[in-house]
């Protein structure tokens, strides 16, 4: 390898030692050479340390350069970094202020919504029933609240508030038992109650309508609520805390008429017969208050008999026996007696009758009405109550019929018999008298 380099190099050099031919010649032109190549390298040498010098300069003034560019930065630098911290402090914030918002919309949503729903159930909402769509808006709206929004709600809220603890008249639609659709000038007491046309009224918040009750109150709630609405002064005035819900369960609750188709022909029949002996009692009554009266008028006048009044009769039966025995006078006094007293006693069996009656036909509607409520639990089973009311409603309702007929008819003839029999006690005792007068006249 090294003999192969040795060639190479010869023959490089070949040209240049082409004319020497001795071994001066060749030691002179290899120390001119090395001269020479010692010259330029020197040359290169002063050139690469002028060229080193100069780099160095170079470096130098541009560190300098680096050094006083550094410093000048070095403000803008520190500004950049408290821009960079200040930045990373607003993000921060600007996270907890969207979260907050976040927070803040979620909560106003829902109490818009569920807000919306209470004006829905007011019937301050029936005065004023734009004011649901705009709540609805407020509540259904997804983007971030705004002030505008949140004082909206506010005024709302006050709204209500405020006018709900009002007495106001207000015109408005009402719909009639009838399901027609008339204007009225309503007055509203609160949220409590609404009257119109002499008419309670009911909110119904489904449709937001105000409706006319099928069943009224008392008359004496309908006469309280016009004079509330003429006067000025404070008045009595009936109102439904529950907001309508009494006096929509007064809907469903049964009258009279309702009570006697209940009681079914059964029913029917008890107060037929409790009318009837009402009747009988009342007449009953009137003619034995008559009759006392004229008896009380006759023992004024004993010695003039009238035949007016059982006693009258009775006296004028023995004027014509007067001489006679006594026997004979006492006979004719009981037959006498005795000939009034079915018409004294006229209507007391019957009275006592239907008295005892009516119990027995109630207990018959109840047999009959547990029958019908039997039958229906096997046709349809105890899934649905109202499939048993009727049977149980007519159960109950003949009973009730029954002890409302008989307890006054027992009364009422045990007045009549009563009657009755002081007016037969008085008839004896005056029969009495007179055998006493002809026993003292006899004797005399």
């Amino acid at each position: 390898m090294r003999i192969t380099l040795l060639i190479a190099l010869l023959i490089l050099v070949a040209p240049a030692y082409a004319q020497i031919d001795n071994l001066d010649a060749l030691l002179r032109s290899v120390e001119e050479q090395q001269q020479e190549q010692r010259q330029l390298n020197q040359q290169r040498e002063r050139e690469f340390l002028a060229d080193k010098q100069r780099q160095q300069q170079l470096l130098i003034e541009a560190r300098r350069d680096f050094e006083r560019q550094q410093q000048e930065n070095q403000p803008l630098l520190q500004v950049t970094e408290a821009n960079a911290r200040e930045i990373e402090r607003l993000e921060q914030e600007l996270a907890s202020v969207v979260e907050d918002m976040g927070d803040i919309s979620s909560g106003f949503r829902e109490f818009a919504g569920d807000f919306s729903a209470v004006l829905q159930e007011s019937m301050l909402t029936a005065q004023l029933p734009a004011r649901s769509a705009q709540l609805r808006e407020l509540a259904d709206a997804t983007t971030q609240v705004t002030i505008e929004e949140i004082q909206s709600l506010w005024l709302l809220v006050q709204e209500e508030m405020t006018k709900a603890g009002k007495v106001t008249r207000f015109p408005a639609e009402i719909v009639e038992t009838s399901g027609a659709t008339v204007p009225a000038e309503v007055l509203r007491v609160g949220v409590f109650t609404a009257w119109a046309g002499g008419l309670f009224l009911r909110y119904v918040p489904e449709t937001g309508e105000l409706l006319a009750l099928s069943q009224q109150p008392p008359a004496r709630y309908r006469t309280a609520a016009a004079d509330f609405g003429k006067q000025t002064t404070p008045q009595m005035m009936a109102i439904d805390p529950t907001r309508g819900s009494l006096l929509g369960v007064m809907t469903y609750t049964p009258d009279l008429r309702d009570r006697i188709e209940q009681g079914g022909t059964i029913g029917l029949i008890i107060i037929g017969l409790g009318v009837f002996g009402a009747l009988l009692t009342l007449w009953r009554l009137a003619a034995l208050t008559l009759l006392t009266r004229k008896i009380r008028k006759q023992l004024d006048n004993i010695d003039t008999p009238v035949a007016d009044n059982p006693l009258g009769r009775v006296l004028m039966s023995v004027s014509e026996v007067a001489d006679q025995e006594e026997e004979l006078l006492q006979l004719k006094l009981d037959e006498a007696v005795l000939a009034e007293m079915p018409a004294i006693e006229r209507g007391n069996g019957l009275i006592k009758l239907f008295a005892a009656i009516s119990p027995l036909l109630g207990l018959l509607g109840t047999v009959t009405g547990m029958i019908l409520t039997f039958q229906a639990i096997s046709l349809f089973g105890t899934g649905d109550p109202k499939l048993m009311a009727g049977g149980i409603s007519q159960a109950l309702m003949t009973t009730v019929f029954g002890l409302v007929v008989a307890i006054p008819l027992l009364f009422g003839h045990s007045v009549v018999a009563y009657l009755s029999r002081g007016m037969i006690q008085r008839l004896d005792e005056q029969c009495a008298g007179v055998l006493a007068r002809h026993a003292e006249q006899q004797d005399g």
